[in-house]
Formats: C-alpha cells, sequence, structure tokens
C-alpha cells in the first residue's frame, strides 16, 4: 500500500487483526527484510510497517533529515492512519526513532518495544582521532580512505541519505532516554557488536519501567535472522 505524507510518497504493509503494532525498520533495508517477524506478529496482532523516506520503495526526503524530521514524519504518517494507541517496535535506527518520538508524544503509545537499538553514541578516542584527522585531509584521500574508516551504513549510502546517516548518528539521546516512563521491553543480542548490549544495559538502566531480554548467541540481525525467537519474546511480553 501507498499514502502520500508531506508530499513524499510512503509504501507501507498492514497485515493480521487485534491490538496495533507499529514496527519500523533498520538502517539499510527496508520492512520486507522483517517480512518473516511481521508474519508471525501479524497471527496475533495488527502489524503495520512502512519503509521510512530514503529506504525501500518509500520517497527520499527532501533535504538531509534529523532524528527530529523522522519523528514528525512517523507522526503525520500514524496521524494520517487515524492510529490513537497503539505499540511501537523498533529495530537499531527504528528504535533510534522511536526513543526521538515517544519523548513527545507518551499519551499516544501503550508500550515500547526496542530490539538492539541505536540512540546510544560515545565515541571512542580512536573514533575522535579518524574525525580530527579527517578534517584536514583532501577529498581524493577521504575518498580512498572511506572503506577503512566509514561504517558501513555511512559507506553504503549515497547522497543525501549520506548526509541524512551523518546527522542521524551523531545524536546522543541519554538525557532524553531516561525521562520516558512509557512501559519498555528490550530485546538485545548477545553477541551485538554494532549496538553492543552494554548500550541496551544502559538503557536499561535509564528507562524505570523496563525489561530486558538478552538472547544468547543473537547477533544485530536479530529480528530477520531469528524471527520465530524475536516473536515468541515479543507475544510473551504482550500477553
Amino acid at each position: 500500500m501507498q499514502i502520500i505524507i508531506n508530499k513524499l510518497k510512503i509504501d507501507y504493509l498492514e497485515v493480521g487483526k487485534g491490538p496495533t503494532l507499529v514496527f519500523l525498520h533498520g538502517w539499510g533495508p527496508d520492512k520486507e527484510k522483517y517480512i518473516d517477524l511481521i508474519n508471525l506478529l501479524s497471527k496475533k496482532f495488527r502489524v503495520i510497517a512502512l519503509d521510512f523516506p530514503g529506504f525501500g520503495k518509500s520517497s527520499l526526503p527532501p533535504k538531509a533529515w534529523t532524528n527530529k524530521d523522522y519523528a514528525q514524519f512517523l507522526d503525520a504518517f500514524l496521524t494520517s492512519l487515524n492510529i490513537s494507541k497503539y505499540i511501537l517496535i523498533g529495530h537499531s535506527f527504528g528504535g533510534r526513532i522511536i526513543l526521538k518520538y515517544s519523548s513527545n508524544n507518551p499519551q499516544k503509545i501503550k508500550k515500547i518495544i526496542l530490539i538492539n537499538s541505536s540512540g546510544i553514541e560515545r565515541k571512542s578516542l580512536i573514533v575522535k582521532a579518524h574525525t580530527i584527522i579527517s578534517n584536514f585531509l583532501p577529498k581524493s584521500i577521504k575518498k580512498i580512505l572511506l572503506p577503512f574508516f566509514g561504517s558501513a551504513d555511512y559507506v553504503n549510502s549515497q547522497g543525501v541519505m549520506r548526509e541524512t546517516f551523518k546527522k542521524v548518528i551523531n545524536e546522543n539521546f541519554e538525557a532524553e532516554i531516561a525521562k520516558i516512563k512509557i512501559p519498555t521491553l528490550l530485546i538485545w543480542g548477545q553477541e551485538d557488536h554494532t549496538t553492543p548490549l552494554w548500550q541496551g544495559k544502559l538503557i536499561h538502566k535509564l528507562i524505570s519501567d523496563s525489561t530486558l531480554i538478552v538472547v544468547p548467541g543473537a547477533n544485530h540481525g536479530l529480528p530477520y535472522r531469528q524471527a520465530q525467537t524475536t516473536a515468541e519474546i515479543i507475544k510473551k511480553s504482550l500477553k
């Protein structure tokens, strides 16, 4: 299905019946990457999953967007579908947008479910050193070094989405996370090296009404590599 939000064509799907779950994908893939998990959840819930602007079959944003831009877009999308009470599920980047969105719209959300969520940004000394050094390098050298020092998500992004990635990734949400009072479930892969488990433990500590479930042996691809396990954890938490 498609809908126009603020002049942007947005592709989304809606499956199942029951309480409404809104699923938000990570950076890079689109909703189709998570179709196994979505189908499993749709057996008990109404699941709405969209492609964010710049991903899948949705339009590119008109300029480089920030986390705030994506959060405002999410509110416009849900308002256009007349959804008033829902459970938000987000993986990685999707979780980041939930953290931003929920701080301004707590009355609309029944529960938050974050899977290997991003949102904690503490740059190591090595990363800081790379950033400082890169400021003095000519563009031709930066282009050569990009595959070695840039993250896979940054390297694989182009144009407005590469600029968007730079804006999105540089915001740390610790102060905002500490204000969240919405019941929250954190699902984390024990072997996640993209958003390491210590970040999940920190978010758990910051959100007073939260539960952290760690999946042994799972990595950052938990929701699509172990869809059955993820779905069972979610369904059990929503009984």
